[in-house]
């Protein structure tokens, strides 16, 4: 049985329960479900209990009970804390998650969506996303959200020179398998080899827009959760943390913790998934249906949520599955097994 299975073709993968649902089945065809990745490990106990501990952590005593500590619920607890305002959109993405990696029924809400793409936006918008009061607030999420959002803008400074004063900036946003994504206003030199380039600002357009810095809070959520090693470049490696938070995890070449072709494998399923989710959401709320949007700028920021979800998830369990399969022994990678993913 190939690991992920119904990803080519793109097309025609999923279905809607109905043409009044505002569901996307995906039992038949894309498969993001945890379960198929432990039946590959069935029959061996010990991966089997590896595997859990690299998609959760595993099981901590308590002074009343036993309880499992997973990831997206205790950032998404954290963060509630934080802006309890926002409890619809946190609580319907870890309701998304869930839905995508625990439930046999294996669907994504376009519903829950919205309310999800809805608290993004106003997390952005709202005062709270002040660089200060973020950085006040050190956590691994607020320190990867403030650094993506400054990369993703050039993270400009300010330099005096003899003759002018002038701006230098970073190349943009760089996520954790190299992706670059910037802001369509900014210009900036690059070099080649020795001859220097100059970047002309595009166009600034409100789908743009919306779609990145949705996609920039969903990579920062996720990577504060899971903490997939990151390959050299990536943003998140760039932080100078805290004392109290390890530094985001590299994959080293020299020592990786899959091998190499294993890495490709699941970052093509993984960009394969994002490919068709995103399609599959678009065929819904750009359509002339009940789920029909009407709105260009939404409808980019929902298709540009449901993909980067799917792909976080197979990143994630694709990982630890060749985690496991590489290793066959008790793991303590410092970015997989942890206490805090806040």
């Amino acid at each position: 049985m190939p690991l992920f299975r119904g990803l080519l073709p793109l097309t025609g993968l999923l279905c809607l329960t109905s043409c009044t649902s505002s569901v996307l089945d995906l039992r038949q065809n894309l498969d993001l479900h945890r379960a198929s990745f432990r039946e590959k490990l069935a029959g061996d106990d010990r991966a089997i209990q590896q595997y859990v501990a690299c998609v959760a952590p595993p099981k901590k005593q308590t002074s009343e009970a036993q309880e499992t500590v997973d990831p997206v619920a205790k950032l998404v607890k954290h963060l509630l804390n934080r802006q309890p305002q926002e409890a619809d959109g946190l609580n319907g993405l870890q309701t998304i998650v869930f839905e995508l990696e625990e439930s046999p029924n294996r669907r994504l809400d376009v519903s829950l969506l919205r309310k999800v793409v809805a608290a993004i936006n106003r997390w952005h918008a709202h005062l709270d996303f002040d660089e200060d009061d973020l950085e006040r607030d050190v956590s691994r999420f607020t320190l990867l959200l403030s650094a993506y959002n400054k990369a993703y803008f050039g993270n400009i400074a300010a330099q005096l020179h003899a003759s002018a004063n002038k701006s230098a900036m970073s190349g943009g946003f760089v996520d954790r398998n190299g992706n670059i994504f910037m802001f369509p206003g900014l210009s900036h030199d690059l070099s080649t080899s020795d001859r220097p380039l100059r970047s002309v600002a595009k166009a600034v357009t409100s789908q743009g827009i919306t779609a990145d810095l949705t996609r920039i809070f969903l990579e920062a959520f996720f990577d504060a959760a899971f903490q997939v090693p990151a390959v050299s470049g990536a943003t998140a490696l760039q932080i100078s943390w805290p004392p109290d938070i390890p530094p985001y995890p590299e994959f080293s070449a020299d020592h990786p913790p899959i091998p190499l072709d294993a890495l490709a494998r699941v970052t093509r399923d993984a960009l394969r998934a994002e490919a068709a989710v995103t399609a599959e959401v678009g065929k819904v709320v750009r359509g002339a249906g009940v789920f029909g949007t009407g709105n260009e700028t939404l409808a980019a920021s929902l298709e540009a949520a449901g993909g980067i979800i799917a792909r976080k998830l197979i990143e994630h369990e694709g990982f630890c599955y060749f985690r496991v399969k590489q290793t066959r022994r008790p793991m303590a990678h410092r970015g997989l097994i942890r206490e805090s993913a806040g």
